[in-house]
């Protein structure tokens, strides 16, 4: 009688599980994931793999979807590899992810660039944010954002 209450238990208990994170709002590519942007809950062991805290989403995740391993990345993860990454004023409606030009206003040289964070939506914030540069000209165009001789294009669309 034990014998068969043992295994009658061994073949209905349920399966271990483990906390994983879920979008708690929707998050823009760019955001950092934090215990403020995101919730746990249980999910089978093995389903998902493990994502730390303080990785940056590299693509838009609705709230409610589980983050996913291939859904986040480094800090600046959105921009081309080898790129770097600098702070500069971002013009209204620039989202991660755009593809933007810099332009150096002394020199008039043009600089690709991505955006990797976009500034806050806060009327009171500082307007800057970040944009991974071409490893080429990412000196000229820190130290023109820096003495505040750029201006910045995004590309429509």
């Amino acid at each position: 009688m034990l014998l068969a209450a043992g295994a009658i238990w061994i073949e209905t208990r349920p399966d271990p599980t483990i906390p994983h994170r879920f979008a708690s709002i929707d998050l823009a590519a760019g955001t950092v994931i934090d215990e403020s942007n995101t919730e746990t809950r249980p999910v089978p062991v093995g389903m998902f793999e493990p994502v730390e805290i303080g990785s940056t989403a590299i693509v838009a995740v609705p709230a409610g979807d589980p983050i996913l391993s291939s859904t986040v990345g480094e800090a600046g993860s959105v921009a081309p590899k080898g790129w770097w990454v600098i702070e500069v004023r971002l013009p209204l409606g620039a989202m991660t992810g755009d593809a933007s030009r810099l332009v150096l206003l002394d020199s008039g040289e043009v600089v690709e660039g991505v955006v990797v964070k976009a500034a806050t939506d806060d009327p009171l914030g500082s307007g800057l944010g970040m944009v991974a540069v071409e490893p080429e000209a990412a000196a000229d165009a820190a130290r023109a954002a820096a003495e505040g001789r750029i201006a910045i294009m995004l590309a429509p669309g």
